[in-house]
């Protein structure tokens, strides 16, 4: 039985897209258009040498697959939509949806995020990590600060087990650990990828190799993959919560890791268990849904707020780091709740200030970015 893909993509407005959006639905009928640039009597300042017929091609394979390719202009976006009809292929491996850690196995993670926090506590629930062995460090300086030393000893001191480490790649340490209305006057970032490493070279190879220890990131350029995948075992990105996108994500690494003595063999999980796990995802997936208040989101945006009224006057490099890692730490808390693509848009925004400087533009771009997530939140 087939059924239909949907591929959007959506930009910001660019140069000119006002222009786009007053011609209507003209606009979108030119883009597809042979031999046309819509561009071409602007003032870019670049010259180019397309012909203008990259749309054009692209609307004649969306017709091979019997699909179909628009572009809409609005006011403050542009969405390009792909569809085609599609047959859904299983690409489950046997077991991955009642896939659980085997019993005995540590959970340990560090975030400076108090939402994250609470994200990872249900994230090892999902990968079969029992609660009294589940230890969530980062509410404070002193936890990030002796993150390698615990853990390193943490692993000595149980030789017979085996540990599953999740680190957060941008661990901020600062004299503010109430996260309160203290003026910031030391501030630090520290890479957990770093942490990661230092540990694994710490260890004897005899204990490393009870260790399956992931980056856990906002970020995925091809250039912060390959950073994460020299230090650790693996990466996993922040999208939101679900107890089949977990079990998704950790099986195959766990397996690769620790191979199973034999074929089939899924765990110390028997038939009933499996059964009971199933008839429960559904029930999992709901309590997912509500598991970050929208006051958490409230507190992030005061939190930026406030620094912004505080060094209002001061666009130092030194003050932008603090300001960035908490645009950072927000980017990746919206991107854990991002369901339906709610946030992209806003995700983007804060992507777009990324950079050593202040941006000359960073207070309007912050007050789309507060808008969007205070709108969201009026809307729970």
């Amino acid at each position: 039985e087939l059924g239909e893909l949907e591929m959007k993509v959506i930009n910001l407005p660019g140069p000119g897209h006002d222009k786009l959006v007053a011609m209507g639905n003209r606009a979108s009928e030119l883009v597809f258009s042979h031999g046309t640039r819509l561009h071409k009597d602007s003032d870019l300042g670049q010259r180019t040498h397309s012909a203008g017929d990259g749309a054009w091609i692209i609307r004649k394979c969306a017709k091979i697959l019997r699909g179909s390719v628009e572009i809409n202009f609005e006011e403050k976006r542009t969405i390009f939509t792909f569809r085609a009809p599609m047959k859904l292929h299983e690409t489950l491996s046997p077991g991955v949806e009642t896939f659980h850690l085997p019993q005995g196995v540590w959970g340990i993670a560090i975030d400076d995020s108090k939402i994250q926090r609470k994200l990872l506590r249900r994230f090892f629930h999902h990968a079969g990590v029992l609660e009294p062995r589940q230890i969530i460090l980062g509410q404070t300086t002193e936890e990030i600060a002796t993150f390698v030393d615990f853990v390193v000893d943490f692993v000595t001191r149980h030789p017979d087990d085996r540990f599953f480490l999740i680190a957060d790649e941008n661990l901020e340490m600062d004299n503010d650990d109430d996260k309160g209305a203290a003026s910031i006057a030391w501030h630090e970032t520290i890479s957990g990828s770093k942490c990661i490493k230092q540990i694994r070279n710490t260890l004897d190879p005899e204990q490393e190799r009870r260790m399956l220890a992931l980056v856990r990131s906002a970020n995925d350029s091809p250039q912060d993959l390959a950073l994460y995948n020299s230090r650790a075992h693996g990466y996993m990105p922040k999208v939101p919560l679900r107890g089949i996108s977990v079990r998704e994500s950790v099986s195959p690494l766990w397996k690769k890791r620790f191979p199973p003595k034999s074929k089939g063999n899924r765990g110390d999980w028997d038939t009933d268990s499996e059964t009971c796990m199933s008839r429960i995802a559904s029930i999992e997936n709901l309590r997912d849904l509500t598991l970050i208040s929208p006051m958490e989101l409230l507190a992030e945006l005061e939190q930026i707020d406030t620094l912004c009224v505080r060094h209002r006057d001061n666009t130092s490099k030194d003050r932008w780091c603090v300001l960035w890692d908490k645009l950072h730490q927000l980017k990746g808390d919206l991107k854990s709740v991002n369901v339906d693509d709610k946030f992209s848009s806003t995700i983007y925004l804060i992507e777009a200030l990324r950079g050593e400087n202040h941006p000359a533009n960073f207070m309007s771009m912050w007050l789309r970015i507060r808008s969007d997530v205070v709108s969201f939140i009026s809307q729970r």
